[in-house]
């Protein structure tokens, strides 16, 4: 493998010719390239191969396959997409997803710079975008049906990408592990920033971990300032390890409402057992936070906001491109901004583009959401060592893009997998066409006896599949006013939408023949009193009130008629069926927190 051969631009690798080299270094190289077809098809691709002395090390060269094999297994909207594994002249290669986007650090930033805030509205639909994409990789199931169990591990603004299209991907799968298999003491994998509390003592991680992360990421999104702005490194591990209680986000911005202050809270609980015990439980806390705004906050209202705040870099990016397939491209031709996720914090204006990194060589640029100076670390064979802020890269090489920062940036996806008797890693294909995943719709009627029909045909309540696109839906009930809207559907989301009528007003009757007198005023029906239940339990369980489900623990604000009712919670892996009775007080919130083993 040392002996493989150099690769140029105009050159075919593979399906692939390349157009330019973004990146390169001691132990890998990243091209801009493009898969040809015909009749003018194109697809853009990036292709990342390992070169070096890497290439000679069996182990470094089965977690550059399991990377592909395990990020292969992953196609959704809000995850980035490997197209192919191949080999060319006994050199393994990646060919994966091309996006044009920035991170959410990025955006950030820039949208400060401008002058343009950043809503909470669209804050939080970026980042139930993220718990959407993080939930699917945690479910995952190998050839065998067997869960995976996958855990990102390195959840940061820096690995979260909007795209110019107006959509969110979750990036980086470098250091993701098996959540089964805890990390060895000592070895800390990610940033710490926004390190669970578990994961920065090195025990075992899961899904909720990177829910912790995530929440972190929305706290400093909403509050814009950092967690723990100003800490060292010791001071950071120190802080995520041992603060029983994490600072709240209306303690830095007052406005913040108190339900959105809630949600945060819970996903950053230290103790694992209060989180959202899945990313899908935040998100949909999110999605129903969003709709009590009657905030739409569509993937349109993102991507006007995007090529808004990056217009000058989205034309600069399409010449370059275009430069490129005609191969007239130069490193002396390329900006440094051009195709960077952005400049390092402070007063610098000299581009700093991390270095590449493979197997157990990782350099992870953790950019500050406050003016300051970029934080840099390295993790070599394990052992983390801190470095001074990298000096400005040499002319001869191109700036690093952004998406090909934060999409193999870390040395592949590492996933402890059951022993394998091969003598030598095996290279197999993966189609290069994207897998369009279903769509689902859920619906939560309010009043109870509310009928809904989807394109005029009736649609049930509870989670179903359905045809991406625009789709008429209709709900009705005796005694109530009728709701029409137009909903759209993506392909691979999971639409919960919430739909509560509003009761007619009485009819008003006049005779034309009748003396006209003065009546009393019409005593309006009596409108049903409510309260609010927030349930945690531990472990998680089902919920279910009459038969009618209300949602897996925890529950958030779940509104209920004034009086006792028996609640049934279930959760079949524990062998746990449970009936719990609760009074629901009008205008208030009963709050029950139970540990059921």
């Amino acid at each position: 493998m040392s002996n493989a051969r150099p690769w140029l631009p105009q050159q075919t690798v593979g399906r692939y010719q390349l157009l330019t080299p973004l990146a390169s270094g001691g132990m890998a190289e990243i091209w801009l390239a493009r898969q040809p077809g015909v009749r003018g098809f194109e697809k853009l691709v990036v292709i990342k191969r390992m070169v070096g002395a890497l290439e000679d090390d069996p182990e470094h060269v089965e977690m550059f396959l399991s990377e592909a094999r395990l990020a292969a297994k992953l196609t959704h909207p809000h995850v980035v997409q490997i197209y192919e594994l191949g080999e060319d002249a006994g050199s393994f290669f990646i060919a994966m997803e091309f996006v044009d986007g920035e991170s959410v650090s990025t955006v950030f930033k820039e949208a400060r710079k401008q002058g343009k805030q950043l809503s909470d509205q669209l804050a939080c639909r970026l980042m139930a975008w993220a718990a959407e994409g993080l939930h699917y990789a945690h479910t995952r199931v190998d050839d065998e049906g067997r869960p995976l169990c996958i855990v990102h591990r390195d959840v940061s603004p820096q690995n979260l990408l909007v795209t110019m299209d107006g959509t969110l991907k979750v990036v980086d799968f470098g250091i993701a592990k098996v959540a089964s298999h805890a990390t060895s003491s000592g070895k800390l994998k990610g940033k710490l920033a926004y390190m669970a509390p578990e994961q920065g003592r090195a025990e075992a991680v899961d899904a909720r971990s990177d829910v912790f992360a995530l929440g972190v990421c929305l706290f400093e999104l909403l509050s814009r300032t950092r967690l723990f702005p100003g800490a060292d490194e010791m001071t950071l591990l120190k802080n995520i390890t041992s603060m029983e209680e994490f600072p709240r986000v209306r303690q830095r911005r007052a406005d913040i409402p108190p339900e959105l202050d809630s949600i945060v809270a819970m996903a950053m609980a230290p103790d694992p057992a209060l989180r959202f015990q899945s990313a899908r439980d935040f998100q949909l806390a999110l999605d129903d936070w969003l709709v009590t705004t009657s905030s739409r906050t569509t993937s349109g209202d993102v991507a006007d906001f995007m090529r808004a705040l990056f217009a000058d870099r989205i034309a600069t990016r399409k010449a370059l491109i275009d430069a490129a397939r005609k191969g007239e491209l130069t490193p002396s031709q390329l900006p440094s901004d051009a195709f960077r996720s952005g400049s390092a914090s402070g007063s610098s204006s000299a581009a700093k583009a991390p270095e590449l990194s493979t197997g157990g060589f990782r350099r992870a640029i953790a950019g500050d959401l406050k003016d300051g100076p970029l934080e840099v670390s390295i993790t070599i064979d394990d052992t983390r060592v801190e470095l001074p802020p990298p000096a400005a890269p040499k002319r001869s090489l191109l700036p690093v893009v952004a998406v090909v920062v934060l999409l193999f940036g870390a040395g592949g996806v590492w996933v402890a997998t059951r022993p394998t008797v091969e003598t030598k890693p095996v290279v197999a294909e993966v189609d290069a066409g994207a897998v369009v995943e279903p769509a689902t719709i859920e619906l939560e009627l309010s009043p109870a006896i509310a009928v809904a029909r989807l394109d005029g045909a009736p649609a049930a309540s509870g989670p179903s599949s359905i045809t991406p696109g625009e789709h008429v839906l209709e709900v009705d009930a005796p005694g109530f006013v009728s709701e029409r809207r137009t909903v759209a559907i993506r392909a691979g989301r999971h639409e919960h939408l919430v739909i509560a009528l509003k009761a007619q007003p009485p009819p008003t009757i006049v005779d034309a023949g009748a003396p006209v007198v003065t009546s009393k005023p019409v005593r309006q029906p009596a409108v049903a009193r409510k309260g609010t239940l927030r349930l945690d339990t531990v472990p998680w369980t089902t919920v279910t009130l009459a038969g009618k489900k209300l949602g897996d623990t925890p529950l958030l604000d779940v509104s209920l008629p004034v009086g006792r009712h028996q609640l049934r919670l279930v959760n079949a892996d524990q062998a746990i069926d449970h009936t719990v009775e609760i009074e629901i007080t009008a205008n208030e919130a009963t709050v029950k927190k139970l540990r059921l083993k």
